[in-house]
């Protein structure tokens, strides 16, 4: 595993390590109280009528199971918060790690397949709490057990001993079946979770577009297919934990018989015989538990392979966030190339741009084209895969997003709104001064609309039919948050998609007066949108070619006074 989480799974383990070990030792220990019992009992005591002897030795055994149970309660208290530990710390450092990483790298693969990768967490938290090491402990006093059947008993010990063997080779059997039906079990949920993740998202446009039923269909094929696996997988659990009782029986009855024909050829005494029988059956303890972790050894692996997935993810280290200048607003594009795959053809060619304050374009194009890879590139989302990309004199990419969003506000088509008021959602948490957050929300009318509700500024967004707040005053919000922290450079990618008319003309009236202080960066279907450019390029093959200038008429704009930039 990695040093980054295997760190994580260590630092408070090994605190506990001793005490696991010392407890489990104790523990065995003191389970040989009863076999010694019941030998002395049987053997010594009972022939010559020992009352006192017996007393003693009765207080003696009720002391150690008093003094067992303590320590088994202890150590169950000491695994149960091992592996809180190791759930919180692991669980906090692979969402760090995964909100760390690079974007390219982390929509290889599906969210929900993420999702499932988090999961395993949870599922290896028995295995780095102490379970494992305990049962590890434990199995040894198998040999100790053993070795005390053989001397109370001789040959006795042969019918333990292969009843063990074959156990184990049984065990071996099971697992080697069901680590191929585990697999199947975790590629079946990753595509279960991407699945249900795609329906929820776009829950309205499959509604509005009458495709239920085939939905219906897809889900009931997965769910029938991991279904399935589910069955398989409890299936031979089941089967495995039903061959260990089964054979703690088997091996009870072949004791007792054996042991009777012992007793009646005078080899050993009627103590002897239920001091071996209990020593079988604390031979099985371990081994049905050992069985329990050879089972679930098998989704340890998978589960262990998805947590590592996590900590592989490349992770960007902000090198050039002390480079970066104050926002100017300042745009280079150095022969920047892109493609998101390697066998694939560059996306974009051999670009070369240069904007200052005051520059505003428009990028025209075919859906796929790459207009919104240009805008990610600036953000930092992506890196050029050739040629280079410099904001106010940093690479973005290499620039803190919480330092970069000064210089840089990246308006999408479809803002997010988090869970929170929408005072929260325009202060980014307390993230942005309210003071600048209230000033864009004034500008943008969203305090007339906030006005009415309520709770004001405290109604907290939903995404249900009862939602207080339509989608186009949450456009709004979201637009409102990006233009808080006075970015120099704006970048609106169709972000007027998702507004009313009111809110359009608002928006458009904001660019109108943000234009001549700022680098303006316009994708839009709108041809009014587009108008606020001076230039428009359209992008064709990856490269931008120049077209004719945009109408220029609304450089008359109101200056942009109340919000200072």
């Amino acid at each position: 595993m990695p040093p980054a989480s295997q760190t994580i799974i260590t630092r408070d383990f090994k605190i506990n390590l001793f005490h696991l070990v010392l407890s489990s030792l104790v523990v065995n220990l003191l389970a040989l109280a009863m076999p010694i019992m019941m030998l002395q009992t049987y053997d010594r005591i009972l022939p010559h009528h020992g009352v006192g002897t017996l007393t003693l030795l009765v207080l003696g055994v009720i002391t150690a199971v008093f003094f067992e149970m303590f320590l088994r309660i202890a150590r169950s208290y000491l695994t149960s918060w091992s592996g809180a530990v190791f759930e919180h710390k692991t669980s906090c450092s692979a969402m760090k790690h995964i909100l760390q990483s690079t974007m390219q790298r982390f929509e290889e693969q599906g969210s929900g397949t993420y999702l499932q990768k988090m999961a395993s967490i949870s599922r290896l938290r028995g295995f780095y709490s102490g379970q494992a090491l305990l049962t590890i402990v434990d199995l040894p006093f198998i040999f100790i057990f053993l070795f005390l059947i053989y001397y109370i008993a001789g040959n006795l010990v042969f019918i333990p001993l292969g009843l063990f063997c074959a156990f184990c080779l049984l065990a071996w059997f099971v697992g080697y079946k069901l680590r191929q039906q585990v697999r199947e079990q975790d590629f079946s949920g990753k595509i279960r979770y991407n699945f249900i993740i795609e329906t929820l998202s776009g829950i309205h446009t499959l509604k509005g577009l009458g495709l239920e039923k085939f939905f219906l269909r897809r889900n009931d094929r997965l769910q029938t297919r991991i279904s399935s696996a589910h069955y398989q997988v409890a299936l031979t659990n089941n089967i495995a934990i039903n061959c260990g009782r089964i054979f703690s029986q088997i091996m009870t009855v072949a004791v007792v018989s054996f042991g009777a024909l012992k007793v009646i050829h005078g080899d050993m005494g009627t103590g002897g015989l239920a001091a071996c029988v209990l020593l079988s059956g604390r031979i099985m303890q371990p081994v049905q538990r050992a069985l329990s972790l050879w089972t679930r050894f098998q989704s340890f692996f998978i589960d262990r392979r998805e947590l590592e997935d996590i900590f592989r993810l490349p992770t960007i280290i902000y090198s050039d966030t002390k480079q970066i200048k104050q926002p100017t607003g300042h745009v280079v594009f150095r022969n920047v190339s892109f493609h998101y795959e390697q066998e694939k053809p560059m996306l974009l060619r051999n670009l070369d741009l240069e904007l200052h304050p005051g520059d505003s374009l428009a990028i025209s194009g075919s859906a796929g084209s790459g207009k919104t890879t240009i805008l990610h590139l600036i953000t930092g989302l992506i890196k050029p895969s050739k040629g280079e990309i410099l904001v106010d004199g940093a690479n973005p990419h290499l620039v803190k997003p919480a330092i970069l969003s000064a210089h840089v506000g990246y308006l999408p088509e479809k803002g997010t709104i988090f869970y929170g008021t929408i005072r929260e959602n325009l202060t980014f948490f307390n993230n942005v001064n309210e003071e600048d957050a209230m000033v864009a929300a004034r500008l943008l009318g969203i305090d007339d609309a906030v006005a009415i509700l309520p709770a004001g500024y405290e109604t907290q967004p939903t995404d249900n039919v009862t939602d207080p707040i339509p989608p186009g005053l949450k456009q709004r919000i979201a637009i409102a948050r990006v233009l808080a922290n006075k970015p120099r450079i704006i970048l609106f990618d169709n972000a007027d998609r998702g507004l009313d008319k009111h809110g359009y003309n608002l928006i458009f009236s904001l660019l109108g007066r943000l234009r001549p202080r700022t680098v303006l960066i316009i994708i839009s279907d709108d041809r009014n949108i587009l108008r606020l450019a001076d230039k428009e390029y359209f992008l064709h093959h990856g490269r931008l070619q120049e077209s004719a200038p945009a109408d220029s008429k609304i450089h008359n704009v109101l200056p942009f006074r109340e919000f200072r930039i």
